[in-house]
């Protein structure tokens, strides 16, 4: 049997040989960084706005609350007159 070291010594010494040329870094393409820029102050716009409307949602609701909530201590505290009025009874003399 081959021994497993052999091996990887032989795959190790054809990876050496085979090394890839190095990489020269690219430039960024003209105009990369004012759309960079144009990019994100666009995304911090569309954050406001949903910011804005989270709030606005939220304040919505509040005011929904509070509206019931008067709504029901005006009607609650309110003493109307019934809709029918009972008869003054009168009682016999005897």
């Amino acid at each position: 049997m081959n021994d497993p070291d052999q091996q990887w010594q032989k795959l190790v010494a054809a990876a050496r040989r085979t090394s890839p040329p190095p990489v020269e870094p690219k430039s960024a393409p003209p105009g990369f960084a004012s759309r960079i820029v144009a990019l994100r102050e666009s995304v911090i716009a569309l954050a406001r706005v949903l910011l804005w409307r989270r709030w606005s949602v939220t304040v919505a609701i509040l005011c929904l609350v509070i509206f019931v909530v008067i709504l029901t201590l005006h009607r609650c505290t309110e003493s109307r007159a019934p809709l029918i009025e009972t008869p003054d009874l009168q009682q016999p003399t005897p």
